[in-house]
């Protein structure tokens, strides 16, 4: 009788030991969780400013520094001013809301074999998104224009993929400026608040891949600098 009793007292402690387990186990096993985002949200633009003296300072506030870490050759940019440059029009003579620009400073690094040209622009009254509407509107008509006191003409390029990822606040084009000789330059055209920053950049005599590639490199420090101010 022991012997036959035996295997049902082994049968039972067999069928109890999963739920004597389970509450266990289940405790100890970790909880998914959604992965952190590698690319956190930017905060919310500042307010626009109330001043053209406040327009002034923030547009200079937001001036690239490269240094010879980013390229030898931009150890030291060679110009700067704050003469009423126009922002980028391609085949027009000029964006229509950037007439009402309050404030704006240019600075190129002129070197053998890299051009940057970045230009800052601040409205007191204009959102910066309506200028990239404008100017992505006229990017749906011009394809190829003469470049006004230049005598060289302009056939818009479109690398693909892009310099930098397109978007609601963020145009990038290439254009291929031909005249003795032919060249490359690329445009890096952003916006958030009030304020609008542009850079252009051509590399190793004018080759596309290189601009592009010179912007790409560009990008996340323009982006930094046009958070910082607005």
């Amino acid at each position: 009788m022991l012997l036959r009793r035996a295997p049902l007292v082994l049968l039972s402690l067999l069928l109890l030991s999963p739920a004597a387990c389970g509450p266990s186990q289940a405790a100890e096993a970790p909880r998914w969780s959604a992965p952190t985002s590698a690319s956190p949200t930017p905060p919310p633009p500042r307010p626009a400013p109330t001043s053209t003296a406040e327009a002034r300072t923030r547009v200079t506030a937001a001036m690239l520094d490269l240094d010879a870490t980013f390229h030898p050759e931009t150890a030291a940019y060679t110009d700067e001013n704050t003469d009423a440059w126009k922002l980028i029009s391609l085949c027009r003579d000029g964006l229509p809301s950037d007439r009402k620009r309050t404030a704006y400073r240019e600075r190129v690094w002129d070197g053998d074999t890299v051009w940057i040209r970045q230009y800052v622009v601040g409205y007191l009254k204009v959102p910066g998104r309506k200028l990239a509407d404008e100017l992505r509107s006229v990017l749906k008509t011009c394809k190829q224009y003469e470049v006004p006191n230049d005598g060289r003409t302009s056939t818009i390029v479109q690398p693909s993929p892009p310099p930098v990822p397109n978007g609601p606040d963020v145009i990038t084009f290439c254009e291929r400026l031909k005249g003795e000789s032919t060249r490359h330059q690329c445009t890096l055209f952003m916006t958030r608040g009030n304020f609008v920053l542009e850079v252009d950049a051509s590399a190793e005599d004018g080759d596309l891949a290189a601009g592009a590639a010179l912007l790409t490199k560009i990008a996340p420090l323009a982006t930094a600098a046009l958070e910082k101010i607005a």
